[in-house]
């Protein structure tokens, strides 16, 4: 991957294994290698381990909806954390089954009703509002 590579070449120090993204809708974002920036987090870090370093995947232990968790996981969830995308996607049976629990309408009339969807690294839930 391009951080190892990074390594190998000493453009990033051993151990700075770390990259972080800054991203914004009208100015600069940036990739920063061999870790982060302070004063661009938005809240604490959330460190999860990666159960498949070519999915960047890794474990959630619920979906939550305004912050109640909907045992929908059991502790057995993976997801791919991707800062390239904006989709969510998952198999068919649980993208159904959010979709008739979130009932979201198709002309958006029940926009302003819609849940905050979360999701549940141990005792952190990270949202998404409607938004």
């Amino acid at each position: 991957n391009i951080v190892d590579d990074l390594q190998k070449r000493m453009h990033v120090p051993r151990g700075g294994g770390q990259f972080s993204f800054y991203m914004t809708d009208g100015e600069d974002s940036e990739v920063t290698f061999g870790g982060y920036r302070a004063e661009h987090l938005a809240s604490d870090i959330v460190w999860a381990p990666v159960t498949a370093q070519s999915w960047w995947q890794i474990a959630i232990d619920d979906i939550t909806f305004n912050n109640q968790p909907k045992g929908l996981c059991n502790g057995q969830c993976q997801v791919a954390v991707d800062t390239g995308t904006s989709m969510l996607t998952g198999p068919s049976e649980m993208v159904d089954r959010l979709q008739s629990m979130v009932n979201p309408r198709d002309d958006c009339s029940n926009f302003h009703e819609l849940p905050t969807l979360g999701f549940q690294i141990g005792s952190m839930v990270l949202n998404l509002r409607p938004d």
